[in-house]
């Protein structure tokens, strides 16, 4: 008998790239993220269907290449064995699908690592509860990366909307009522882990640059006040802000200048989410199908979205 389990995307509505030096953030999961299905088998094996990732052939020596499925495939190992470790050997067939492609800068990576253990325990007939599966799915982004935020795996794991607070590490649940938004996946240039030792380079060498972390924890904290109240216009000026500050850190590219300017009468305001240099940008709509048709016109893969209040479990 099929068993399933979806595990939600994340956004960062506010905060990426400060959380690190310990101001708060505001994370959020989506309704758009991974699903995977457990079935016995005589052994155990994983499929994947639907996720794209870039491929070279070499003809002559009839072999191909598939860039980013290593490192796709080594959050599934990584996970597996430790579900192995937790739970005991298991002979099933695992059946990963996306919504999102990989590398998308929407934690697809947590939400493999916290939807694979999940599915594990589900198909074992184990019990695994939230602060478990998000703990040993940050262990699982740890040993794939060697660093890694508990932000991702914590909103996969929990759902809804996030405050995140670091020293000592907690993620607090916002009642929250965001309407439906937007988000544009844009090419990423640079890895996460490049773009955050940049940023860190740039603080080392000019303190001055201290300043914009500040004021990215001060609209983090102005935007929860908003968020609550739902008052979208507030949200979409601080989104606005938040984007501007991060510019200054020099994660914001032309790209998000050249969309957030072009459809800056039909929004509320957006911003990217994550490490930035492409990934994803969000959009707070004021007008629907004027947005829509715009992205269309761009070229570039967008997607409508709702908050998921529920965290990764069976479906």
């Amino acid at each position: 008998m099929k068993k399933s389990i979806f595990a939600p995307g994340v956004v960062k509505l506010f905060g990426e790239h400060a959380v690190v030096y310990g101001k708060p953030a505001i994370a959020a999961a989506i309704d758009k993220g991974v699903y995977i299905d457990c079935v016995s088998s005589d052994r155990l094996v994983v499929e994947t269907v639907g996720i794209t990732t870039g491929l070279r052939f070499f003809p002559l020596d009839r072999r191909v290449e598939a860039f980013g499925a290593e490192k796709f495939f080594a959050y599934v190992e990584t996970a597996l064995r430790l579900a192995q470790e937790r739970w005991g050997d298991l002979a099933a067939k695992f059946t990963i699908r996306s919504d999102l492609p990989p590398s998308a800068g929407a934690a697809t990576s947590a939400a493999v690592s916290v939807g694979i253990l999940k599915a594990y325990a589900l198909c074992a007939g184990a019990d695994v509860g939230d602060e478990e599966a998000a703990k040993l799915g940050h262990k699982v982004e740890l040993e794939v990366q060697g660093i890694a935020s508990p932000m991702d795996t914590a909103a996969v794991t929990y759902g809804g909307v996030l405050k995140i607070l670091t020293n000592p590490f907690r993620a607090e649940p916002l009642k929250i009522q965001l309407p439906p938004f937007y988000i544009v996946l844009l090419p990423r240039l640079g890895t996460t882990g490049e773009i955050v030792k940049d940023v860190r380079a740039l603080l080392g060498k000019r303190k001055s640059a201290t300043w914009v972390i500040e004021a990215i924890g001060k609209v983090v904290e102005e935007a929860e006040g908003c968020l609550g109240a739902g008052d979208l216009e507030c949200v979409g000026e601080l989104m606005d802000i938040n984007n501007w500050l991060l510019g200054a850190l020099g994660v914001v590219d032309g790209r998000v200048v050249d969309i957030l300017g072009m459809l800056k009468p039909f929004i509320y305001g957006g911003k990217i989410s994550g490490a930035g240099r492409g990934g994803i940008v969000i959009l707070i709509p004021k007008e629907e199908d004027v947005v829509s048709r715009i992205l269309k016109g761009l070229g570039y893969p967008y997607y409508k979205v709702s908050v998921y209040p529920k965290g990764a479990g069976e479906v």
